[in-house]
């Protein structure tokens, strides 16, 4: 069973799919940019998803160090490891995380100031939190901690394979637009670590090695030999499994100021999945294991056996001596918390502000966007931003969003710099795909009058687009015809 887990490990950075994107909220040309902002309203009358080419996307993000950080080239051949320089760099406690998503199909559909629709998504989310002091230990060895007790098990391993079939509405309430994204979930892979502990002590006086654990985790999806006697799951089975349900909820409000001014905000991924299938959980609680050292006056004697390893090779294995279990489990989804600001100078230039806050294992990774958006027509639109993350500070991203004959082709990130320098960076996702569109949600301005202040707000209508010299034009003609009538 270990080596399948070791197995997805490895494999699930190859096909993983997710959520994890700034820039595309301040795009609400977009159906997509719905599913990340749920207060978000797209351009077009109709939009529809195709499989795969529609919706995809993938994230990584390392707040520990870079690729160049741990390897740096001695000569033209020559690639050195220096661990030692990437560990001082790190945090008590660091992130590596992993996603992306992909879009099986998806549809939404604009009447007056309601936009209704629904998406099908597959996902996988991997995220690993693990201490400095784990590769502190490995690299410098325990006599950096002579006195001390580490904590090296202090990590947390969550990783999912699930689909989403989510519906997405939008209504409009005067200067207010309302979203949310009910969502029905089902799990096809899960490991998750709902405890972990192993703690390293090193006596002052002889220093006598002490290791304690405490490790509780849990698997659903993995067959092991039991499991394949009873027969080995097809792959269709195993695709459309619907054992493991759950339910998943995204919030979005926003409120217009005035005509220049718009404030947002809302919660994505509040939910859970319940883990029924081919569950297999592992526990170890409190066992400890001491090494003292060997007796080199009983090897001088002659006595060999003091040099024995099978004594302590038992121990280590009691030392991680699992109680194996099949019991259901619960687990949520990795909720996500953002507010937004919108800043619209004309019809053509904006320029956003984000706030935004992700939860992992016992720690929160906080970002700050700023973005410029430029919209040329209904043709094309253009954004630049840049993100400030947790450990990574210096992320140019942007957007291009292209739409003719029918299609909406859109390109979107939140760093540049990683396609030009991957091996530097330690953040860097895409999002991209073509949508079909047809018609247009034509918008025209409505003066909602309080007190003695106009405050002006788009709102959504079937109606002809008027522009602002003929509405001039028929207010005149209006003003004629009355006074010809009095």
């Amino acid at each position: 069973m270990r080596k399948y887990i070791l197995s997805a490990l490895c494999l699930l950075p190859a096909f993983v799919y997710g959520q994890q994107t700034y820039t595309l909220k301040f795009l609400p040309q977009l159906q997509q940019s719905q599913w990340v902002n749920a207060s978000n309203q797209s351009d077009a009358h109709v939009t529809v998803g195709l499989p795969v080419i529609s919706g995809t996307s993938f994230y990584i993000f390392n707040s520990g160090f870079t690729y160049n950080d741990l390897f740096s080239r001695v000569n033209d051949s020559t690639v050195g490891i220096h661990p030692g320089t990437f560990i001082d760099k790190l945090k008590k406690k660091n992130v590596v995380n992993l996603g992306a998503e992909v879009s099986l199909l998806s549809a939404s559909v604009a009447f007056d100031d309601l936009i209704v629709g629904f998406s099908v998504n597959d996902k996988v989310d991997f995220r690993f939190t693990y201490p400095k002091d784990l590769l502190g230990l490995a690299w410098y060895g325990n006599g950096a901690y002579i006195g001390k007790t580490v904590n090296i098990g202090d990590f947390g391993l969550k990783a999912s394979w699930y689909r989403e079939y989510a519906l997405h509405g939008t209504k409009q309430f005067g200067r207010f637009t309302v979203g949310a994204s009910p969502k029905l979930l089902f799990g096809k892979t899960n490991i998750n670590t709902k405890s972990s502990n192993l703690s390293i002590h090193t006596a002052e006086d002889y220093y006598a090695i002490t290791a304690t654990t405490d490790l509780d985790v849990q698997t659903s999806g993995f067959s092991d030999s039991a499991d394949k006697a009873q027969g080995t799951p097809s792959g269709s089975e195993y695709v459309f499994n619907t054992k493991n349900a759950g339910l998943g909820l995204d919030l979005g409000v926003s409120y217009q100021v005035n005509e220049k001014i718009t404030v947002s905000g809302g919660i994505n991924n509040l939910g859970y999945i319940n883990w029924k299938s081919n569950i297999h959980n592992y526990k170890a609680s409190s066992n400890s294991f001491t090494f003292d050292g060997f007796d080199l006056s009983n090897f001088i004697q002659g006595d060999s056996s003091a040099f024995s390893t099978d004594q302590y090779l038992d121990s280590v294995k009691n030392l991680v001596d699992f109680d194996k279990s099949t019991e259901a489990y619960k687990t949520s989804l990795p909720v996500e918390f953002f507010a937004m600001g919108n800043y619209k100078f004309n019809n053509k230039h904006a320029l956003g502000a984000q706030l935004s806050a992700q939860g992992y294992n016992k720690k929160f990774i906080f970002s700050t966007t700023f973005c410029y958006q430029l919209t040329l027509g209904k043709h094309f639109t253009g954004a630049l931003s840049y993100t400030m993350k947790t450990n990574s500070a210096f992320n140019i991203g942007g957007a291009l969003i292209a739409r003719f004959a029918g299609m909406q082709w859109y390109l979107s990130t939140d760093n540049w710099w990683a396609s030009v320098a991957p091996l530097k960076s330690k953040n860097m996702n895409l999002n991209m795909g073509v949508n079909l569109v047809f018609g247009d949600r034509v918008k025209k301005k409505v003066a909602l009058v309080r007190d003695e202040n106009p405050v002006i707000i788009d709102r959504p209508t079937t109606e002809r687009h008027i522009s602002a010299d003929e509405d001039a034009d028929e207010d005149v003609e209006s003003t004629e015809e009355d006074s010809s009538s009095e």
